[in-house]
């Protein structure tokens, strides 16, 4: 298996550091979501930080994120309780110790953002009030409404912005990492409005640039989501992992818009229901949690439903709840049905699966550290085995504030001043393609042959395409490069998704419909210029006491 050598270079544009402004800081830092932030507001007590966006430093998936973050902070919890809950949705290909550290971090993390300013919503005595979202056993999830992931991206936004020695470089696209022998030693930026380019050397990289759902044409994913990072990891040398596994969320509003709407999971755990074309439920027979079951089994249903109706949606009921529990309750939700034209407290909701989240990335330690030294990355563009084959619902926002914390304690002491060398790269450049036609054609593919449901034969469609596409790909402008990296992102996750030959979590195979924890209880890594690897997941396939 390989990706197309068009895919398969070092660098993607030509550049000489000797040429280019140059700026030194002991820590930088790629993207500006909870992970990136949250690394930021403690790397600066270590020495000088650097914060470099592609957009504004609000444009990021965190602050998409409706729902909420997940914490064993109520009476009835427990830290094993959520570790079990992870475990069991991440279908036997999660790290234990990973799972553990996150999940008895959570509280004090969690304790840490309410004092930044995160306004959680509280009950009548004072209490915060917890909610339940599916694969969780007990209500776990801190909301602020649902709009959580904007309450915390613009708190932490705040705080960075006037915090002494962090320094935010926004409209800042990251085009490759640098290194120097076999250290990651900074990054080649490029100004988003003029397409100048920077060299920034640093002691330590932290890449927290957020996950690719670009790859795919119905995504709720922001359009700055193309994976620069995995894709600048990979050409670097980085090993990547898990690829395969993309989780789509069941209920995105079925409408006209290009960035689906999400809608967030925490309304069907306050009770509405999913009916069929003969407005029907259908999940109460197919999981015992019903519309809460972990989302590759509610995905893979609706879209079963789907083709059994021949209709592009199944229908979100939230009727029954009432007017003014949803206005005060959901208001993001009820404003975007609205503007969509309905009225979520009267009307049916079309909504259907779409590409969510990616599971997979650069692979890194309980740490945050990746294969190559001098580099790390927490969050969405990370692998650090939390999730396993499935992400439990909001673990995604509670992995970015955990690990990047991590990440920082694993940096006291090791920041060197390093002072790197020259670095310069000469590459051929083809005649640039249609990026929009490149683009688009890609995302088709994938979403057709590598979404819910996967096939050997669709798979292999794939990649033939994605190959095509490749061929004389070039350009060195902030949107060639875009494309370059969708598609080295599309590449790894079909090659990962031919090479397992069974299902498992969010990768379900049509044609091998079984997991297989006899041969495929492993992750699949992979690095540029070698063969992919199977690495075996130690210890039992069922945790004691944790079912199966």
């Amino acid at each position: 298996m390989t990706v197309p050598g068009p895919l398969d270079q070092r660098y993607v544009v030509s550049f000489d550091t000797d040429a280019l402004p140059v700026e030194r800081t002991d820590v930088l830092i790629i993207g500006s979501g909870i992970a990136g932030l949250t690394a930021a507001l403690h790397a600066a007590r270590l020495g000088s930080v650097t914060l470099v966006t592609k957009s504004e430093v609000t444009d990021a998936n965190t602050w998409y994120a409706q729902g909420g973050i997940a914490g064993a902070v109520g009476e009835a919890d427990s830290v094993e309780l959520h570790l079990a809950d992870t475990l069991v949705v991440g279908q036997g290909l999660c790290d234990a110790g990973v799972v553990r550290s996150v999940v008895s971090e959570a509280a004090e993390a969690l304790t840490e953002l309410q004092q930044l300013g995160v306004r959680f919503d509280r009950e009548a005595g004072g209490k915060v009030d917890l909610h339940r979202e599916g694969g969780h056993s007990l209500p776990r999830v801190l909301h602020s409404g649902d709009a959580t992931g904007a309450e915390v991206q613009n708190t932490l936004s705040a705080v960075v912005r006037h915090t002494a020695g962090i320094r935010l470089v926004e409209d800042a696209f990251l085009v490759d990492l640098l290194t120097e022998g076999d250290r990651c030693v900074g990054a080649l930026v490029m100004d988003s409005g003029s397409h100048a380019l920077m060299a920034l050397h640093a002691d330590a990289v932290i890449l927290a640039s957020g996950g690719a759902g670009q790859v795919y044409r119905v995504t709720t994913n922001p359009l700055v989501a193309t994976g620069d990072g995995i894709a600048a990891a990979w050409r670097a040398g980085a090993e990547i992992a898990d690829m395969e596994f993309v989780q789509f969320h069941p209920t995105a509003l079925d409408s006209a818009s290009t960035v689906k709407f999400l809608i967030t999971e925490a309304l069907r755990g306050e009770g509405a229901y999913l009916l069929d074309c003969e407005l029907k439920r259908f999940m109460p027979g197919i999981h015992p949690l019903a519309e809460l079951a972990p989302r590759d089994v509610v995905s893979r249903e609706i879209e079963r439903v789907m083709h059994r109706c021949n209709r592009p949606n199944v229908w979100l009921d939230a009727r029954h709840l009432g007017a003014e529990f949803l206005a005060e309750r959901f208001p993001t939700v009820t404003e975007g049905c609205r503007e969509a034209g309905f009225d979520l407290s009267r009307d049916l909701i079309p909504v259907a699966p779409a590409a969510h989240y990616l599971i997979g990335g650069v692979r890194v330690d309980i740490d945050g550290r990746t294969s190559l030294p001098g580099l790390y990355a927490a969050g969405e563009c990370a692998a650090s085995g939390l999730h396993g084959a499935n992400r439990l619902a909001s673990n995604s926002l509670l992995e970015g504030l955990v690990g990047s914390r991590r990440i920082v304690r694993a940096l006291e002491g090791e920041l060197g001043r390093r002072r790197p060398g020259r670095t310069s790269a000469s590459v051929e450049e083809p005649l640039g393609t249609d990026q929009r036609a490149v683009r688009a054609a890609l995302q088709l593919l994938m979403s057709r042959h590598v979404g819910v449901t996967r096939s050997a034969e669709g798979l292999e469609g794939a990649a033939e395409g994605i190959a095509e596409l490749a061929v004389g790909l070039g350009g060195s402008d902030l949107h060639a490069i875009e494309t370059r990296n969708v598609l080295t992102v599309a590449s790894l996750t079909v090659a990962a998704a031919q090479l397992r030959e069974e299902s498992r979590g969010t990768h379900f195979r049509s044609d091998r419909p079984e997991r297989d924890d006899e041969h495929w209880r492993a992750h699949v890594v992979w690095t540029r210029g070698r063969e992919p690897r199977l690495e075996l997941v130690t210890g039992p396939a069922v945790v004691p006491g944790v079912p199966a």
